[in-house]
């Protein structure tokens, strides 16, 4: 089923393992059929759907997130070589920048309102741009077009993390992006239980780059899991209208919610028209909380929920609360988020079981 071993029946049916077996008719580096290290029909497939799904002609199948995240900087970056990264990215993406940097690359961030002017940044260095949109945790929108516009000739490479879509709602490669970066330990297939990256692209040369890299360096990904997130991907789209709509009734809900202060989700710090021209036309169940009473009063008071885990994670079927830190997030002190927060994940439950979780936990 993985593939780690290729059985034939006699020797003269057995294909050579060289570059010349990874190419098909046309000479299309890994179009032939191959170990299960660099691909199986079934990871194939997987590809293929997830390239379309990005409106993107190739994907490159990663072990996680983060692990697509490592491919990319190891595939396109060297010490001495510099890359902008949105100031808005998550902890775990900053947590490997730091390595590279420690490592002899220059990290510089930016701000979604620098967008417009990313050529004052710029070198004949720089060659990443990379960026999550909306941005983690406050869910500040990039401008992919302002991004796409500063860089206009520059060879540096645009990389969106488009994990809070879905793949469903925004399409950077559409925008004038270069690289679409997803995990697929999210909406795309937690509710398998799996964990998969994909990096998509529009370019047949970066393709072969990510490629040869991934395949040197043994990023091999399980045909199970790729076998499961088809399945998964099969409701994506069912899934997410219905959490949208569970959204909205909780968002709508937890106004009166007393401690709250406020609830930061993309329609709720942007109007519609605004997302609609940043090409985001749909939203994820994601939002953050923040609240006026202290951390311990925040850990009594979401430890009585009931229906609501806590624990970490986003995407699947159950829906999840944790704490988050925003103190050193650059992004909470531009909104000024200076109380204890909670992420919450809102799954496939009732909405109203949702709210009345959500409403005990903290009136009683």
């Amino acid at each position: 089923m993985e593939c780690t071993s290729y059985l034939v029946d006699t020797f003269d049916q057995l294909p050579p393992i060289n570059e010349e077996s990874l190419a098909d008719i046309d000479n299309d580096l890994f179009s032939g059929l191959y170990y299960g290290g660099v691909d199986t029909p079934t990871t194939r497939q997987l590809s293929q759907r997830v390239a379309d799904l990005e409106k993107g002609k190739f994907a490159v199948l990663t072990p996680s997130g983060q692990s697509a995240f490592n491919l990319l900087l190891t595939t396109f970056v060297k010490p001495g070589d510099h890359v902008l990264a949105g100031d808005t990215i998550v902890y775990s993406t900053r947590w490997l920048l730091n390595h590279f940097e420690n490592i002899g690359v220059k990290i510089e961030y930016f701000t979604p309102s620098e967008a417009a002017t990313l050529k004052n940044k710029l070198t004949l260095k720089t060659k990443l741009i990379i960026f999550e949109n909306p941005g983690a945790f406050t869910y500040e929108v990039m401008d992919i077009s302002a991004i796409v516009e500063s860089r206009h000739d520059h060879p540096a490479l645009i990389v969106a993390d488009n994990t809070w879509a879905a793949s469903l709602f925004h399409h950077p490669l559409s925008l004038g992006a270069d690289i679409s970066l997803i995990s697929m330990s999210k909406y795309h297939g937690a509710v398998e239980g799996i964990s998969l990256g994909a990096l998509i692209t529009k370019r047949k040369d970066l393709y072969v780059n990510l490629k040869t890299t991934s395949a040197l360096t043994g990023n091999h990904v399980s045909s199970h899991a790729c076998s499961a997130a088809i399945r998964s991907i099969s409701t994506l789209g069912a899934r997410l209208s219905f959490q949208m709509s569970t959204t909205r009734k909780v968002l709508r809900s937890l106004k009166p919610l007393p401690l709250l202060k406020q609830a930061i989700h993309p329609i709720l710090q942007n109007t519609e028209l605004h997302l609609q021209n940043s090409m985001i036309y749909g939203f994820n169940s994601l939002f953050t909380a923040e609240f006026s009473c202290s951390r311990n009063e925040l850990i009594s008071r979401l430890n009585r929920l009931n229906l609501i885990k806590i624990g970490y994670g986003w995407g699947g079927t159950t829906s999840l609360v944790n704490l988050i830190d925003t103190h050193d997030m650059p992004s909470a002190k531009r909104l000024g988020i200076n109380s204890e927060c909670a992420r919450i994940y809102l799954g496939l439950e009732d909405p109203d079981e949702l709210t009345r979780d959500l409403t005990n936990a903290f009136t009683q």
